[in-house]
């Protein structure tokens, strides 16, 4: 099958979180001195404005979610008045909540010389971005310390987190049913505690493993009691573990140094059989890489946490009976990396944050997404949690949660995403200039049947086309003018979605000197 990577956001420009980036210029000045700003700035955001004087329009860019702004403007004479959208504001002061609506906002900022005589005029283009997939940050600081490599399941209607490194390793138990309040509610007995452990909701109990090779089942969360301390796969660090067929399934990870590749399989936590010595995949820790879906086991990457020479895979496999593997793919698009998350959403496996050493040192904050382990999407928000890695993540009341992690601090914040249904992935290209081609790929996902998704153009000027398999509209405008574009997604099971947006055709004006 040929493989296909998709970057799930295409516009005017890429996207910042919350915000700011990106200074476009269009016309330069000889400066009056009178008239001339010093200073110039936007909020919410970072970084600021690449203010020079002699430059007369900026351009930002702020999230779906953000609903107005917040401009400084401060003039090189202390005297001279400023006006922000036709209001006036104090001198080098912040501006009121200046609103914008979804799309261009065009706000200018105009200052006259002290005597009244002379004028002159900044803009600033804000163009708010169309609803997409984001982000929601739930809390900053939740009651339990921040950590990472934390168990984590749902069951009873709640989010539980058990114990993880911060950085002494713990085995406290907190649950929350809403992400915002959390409640402590115990402690597995164990002082060793927990460094990501294998851990399954199984049989109407919680069950997971201690950093010494124990394991202890729970029904309510409070009560924890020992299973075992006598595991065959006991004390491994970063094994993988998921129940399949009405089994709790464990494979992989690393011991004293060792790396496994065989795989066990149990029907009530103490008694185990060996399935294989060794998988055709290779030896590795899984971190959270192992998933069912599909009626199949999957394996998502992982490696090995050795910083130096850095091991990461990027290879694909499944399985239907966990004696059997096929690698779906060799070398996914997204980078190498351990201590990642994958995860079920949508009818759909995802993979998410994580770290590597080399070639360079950083964590990761992406999200990928595929149905078929073949072909990955990256989905990109305009709002979405800090670079980490061994995060907590979990589906609940139908949304995709992240909670802690490493991100150097450690993290406690709480933040998910919820996707409703079919919806529009991309942001629209909102202007271009007259007689040059005009291209937006429009892409939309997540319908519920998993189908082909196909694309018409309800609204449009007469230019402007869009092929119907790929999204792609194009045309090359023929007059100044600001027209309306709407788009439907459609699959053959009748589910659609619309995007709308205004389309500015500009006149071309060339950077001129006064």
């Amino acid at each position: 099958m040929k493989k296909l990577t998709k970057r799930l956001f295409y516009g005017y420009c890429p996207i910042v979180t919350l915000v700011i980036f990106s200074l476009i210029s269009l016309s330069l000045h000889a400066q009056d001195p009178e008239v001339s700003l010093k200073a110039l700035s936007i909020t919410p955001g970072s970084p600021s404005i690449q203010f020079s004087p002699e430059w007369k329009m900026f351009r930002v860019n702020i999230a779906n979610n953000v609903n107005s702004v917040v401009i400084t403007a401060t003039a090189q004479f202390p005297d001279a008045t400023i006006k922000i959208g036709g209001k006036p504001v104090k001198n080098g002061s912040p501006s009121y909540s200046v609103p914008v609506i979804v799309g261009r906002n065009l706000i200018p900022i105009e200052v006259t010389s002290p005597d009244k005589t002379k004028k002159d005029i900044y803009t600033i283009k804000v163009m708010r971005l169309y609803p997409t997939p984001t982000w929601v940050k739930v809390t900053d600081n939740t009651p339990f310390k921040p950590r990472d490599s934390a168990g984590e399941m749902v069951f009873n209607d709640r989010m539980w987190i058990i114990g993880g490194y911060t950085p002494d390793l713990a085995n406290d138990v907190w649950s929350s049913a809403d992400g915002f309040n959390w409640e402590k509610t115990g402690e597995i007995p164990n002082s060793k505690g927990i460094d990501i452990p294998v851990n399954f909701v199984y049989k109407n109990k919680m069950w997971i493993s201690s950093y010494d090779g124990c394991f202890y089942s729970s029904k309510d969360g409070k009560q924890w009691d020992l299973v075992t301390d006598n595991l065959p796969w006991g004390g491994r660090n970063a094994a993988g573990g998921v129940i399949f067929n009405n089994k709790m399934w464990v494979m992989g990870g690393k011991k004293r140094g060792e790396l496994y590749n065989d795989i066990w399989s149990s029907e009530d936590g103490k008694s185990w059989k060996l399935i294989t010595t060794e998988a055709p995949w290779s030896k590795r820790q899984m971190f959270s890489t192992l998933n069912v879906y599909d009626n199949k086991m999957w394996i998502i990457g992982g490696g090995i946490s050795i910083y130096h020479p850095f091991r990461a895979y990027r290879d694909v496999w499944n399985s239907k009976d966990g004696k059997n593997w096929t690698r779906v793919m060799e070398k996914a698009p997204w980078l190498g990396r351990i201590w990642n998350t994958s995860i079920v959403y949508k009818n759909r496996l995802w993979m998410l944050n994580g770290f590597r050493a080399e070639p360079t040192w950083n964590n990761f904050n992406d999200v990928w997404y595929t149905t078929d382990g073949n072909n990955w999407n990256e989905l990109l928000s305009d709002n979405i949690w800090s670079p980490r890695h061994e995060v907590s993540a979990f589906v609940f009341h139908d949304k995709l949660w992240v909670v802690e992690g490493m991100a150097w601090p450690l993290q406690n914040d709480v933040w998910y995403m919820e996707i409703k249904g079919m919806t529009f992935t991309t942001q629209p290209v909102c202007e271009e200039y007259i007689t040059t081609p005009y291209y937006y790929k429009a892409h939309a996902d997540f319908n519920t049947s998993m189908g082909e998704i196909e694309y018409r153009l309800v609204d449009g000027p007469a230019w402007l086309s869009i092929d119907k398999e790929t999204g792609v509209l194009s045309g090359i405008p023929d007059k100044i003018e600001d027209v309306n574009v709407s788009i439907e997604a459609y699959d053959d099971k009748g589910e659609t979605v619309r995007q709308t947006y205004i389309l500015y055709v500009l006149p071309f004006v060339s950077p001129s000197m006064d």
